[in-house]
């Protein structure tokens, strides 16, 4: 140990002497060339200005509502420990806008939309809406049953591990939107029809996600998905962002319930609907989301910038370009098909590869029918430009809008300059 001594002190030493010497330089000659070339290099201001934890931002935020309101300032002001300082937000206000004004015009009973760049993780807009008293921002909440969104992940686990193909052939009995143990059963008969694998996701047929969780995934293999695409982890985020939930039951029918999003067990943020529609559209790779760009103190000073970060691999990227070729037939022949008749003809449309998966299910945080359409939209000819979305509406009595009406005008207006096409 004592050999090392020396080489420590010098160590120390050299530090020391080091810092000594800056501060010299800076009171003493601050007018000498030398100390004007450092100050030009390092502003004084910043050497010993200490810097924001984003978990200081993220309290400091909380749970608060984002609106667009806040865009039209330079800056959004925050208090942390008794300083004052503002935050940049990396939303497109115009797009936010637009999700708002949508929200104000339909006033449905609860609704959040958040769209992101998949290939960064950037938050391109986060609205919410309530018409009953609520003082949370609803996209941060992971209280939402992710319905049949969760046909996603069961499909993405089955592609993966090369148990079934697009075009591969299952029979169903019974209704597509139901699922009771007797018609996972393999019993043929006159009433059996067969449908594609690609069909199935498009018309979210229940009883043929069931056994492909059943009898090709299985419950550790989907949960392994699950985990991958966000659920049951912590997201670092610059809010308090819930955690979405999924735990895959060992049962045999509690399983079919998982597979194809039949039940209120699993439960999703729309950050986290983004986030899965992201790891589709950018090869694989989940995002981690940020919202706050930068933060500065009162004297201009920075003190917090975000770094993209990707969180791991989802799914092989052969198999994200495959299921994203699914996600496109809910557009073209699946639940979507009336929202998006024109997509083959529309000015703008027609420019898109547009993918996505709806959910419905009644869920009680709050109570009513929820109604999800998660996806992504890329230029054609552009493939670098391109947006993932989650639009969640939560309905009572009636349904005022519906949430791929939302998501089409959030695709419009992000596309609106057609010269990027």
């Amino acid at each position: 140990m004592k050999r090392f001594k020396p080489i420590l002190w010098t160590v120390c030493g050299s530090t020391l002497f080091s810092l000594l010497a800056i501060v010299y330089l800076l009171t003493f000659h601050g007018e000498s060339p030398k100390a004007q070339r450092f100050m030009r290099r390092v502003p004084a201001a910043e050497i010993f200005i200490p810097k924001l934890l984003r978990t200081e931002i993220a309290a400091a935020l909380g749970r608060q509502r984002i609106s667009s309101n806040h865009l039209k300032l330079d800056s959004f002001p925050l208090e942390v420990k008794g300083q004052s300082y503002e935050v940049k937000f990396t939303l497109d206000r115009d797009l936010q806008e637009r999700i708002e004004d949508i929200y104000d015009r339909y006033s449905p009973a609860y609704a959040a939309f958040v769209a992101m760049d998949p290939d960064t993780g950037r938050i391109l807009a986060m609205a919410d809406y309530s018409a009953e008293s609520n003082t949370d921002n609803l996209a941060l909440r992971a209280s939402y049953p992710t319905a049949s969104v969760f046909k996603v992940v069961t499909s993405a686990a089955a592609l993966d591990e090369k148990k079934i193909e697009p075009r591969t052939i299952m029979p169903v009995n019974g209704s597509y939107g139901t699922l009771y143990r007797r018609n996972l059963r393999d019993v043929v008969t006159r009433w059996t029809r067969y449908i594609s694998i690609e069909e199935a996701f498009a018309k979210s047929v229940n009883t043929v996600f069931a056994k492909i969780a059943m009898k090709n995934v299985g419950p550790q293999a989907l949960q392994k998905y699950a985990n991958a695409f966000g659920f049951n982890q912590k997201i670092d985020f610059d809010m308090q962002l819930d955690s979405g939930s999924a735990i895959i039951p060992d049962d045999s029918f509690g399983l079919a319930e998982s597979g194809s999003g039949y039940t209120r067990r699993q439960t999703m943020s729309p950050i986290q609907g983004a986030m899965i529609a992201s790891a589709v559209i950018n090869g694989g790779t989940l995002p981690a989301p940020y919202l706050v760009q930068e933060v500065r103190n009162k004297g201009g000073v920075k003190v917090f910038e975000s770094k993209e970060m990707m969180l791991g691999h989802a799914i092989d990227q052969s198999t994200a370009h495959t299921l994203s070729m699914i996600m496109e037939h809910t557009i073209t022949q699946g639940t979507a098909r009336k929202e998006y008749r024109d997509y083959n003809h529309h000015p703008v449309l027609s420019k898109l590869f547009i993918g996505a998966k709806t959910g419905t299910l009644n869920g009680d945080s709050p109570s009513g029918k929820y109604d999800w359409f998660v996806g992504f939209a890329q230029s054609s000819s552009n493939p670098k430009k391109k947006i993932a979305f989650a639009s969640m509406i939560v309905n009572r009595s009636y349904w005022k809008v519906k949430a791929s009406h939302v998501a089409r005008e959030a695709i419009l207006q992000y596309f609106a300059d057609r010269h990027e096409l």
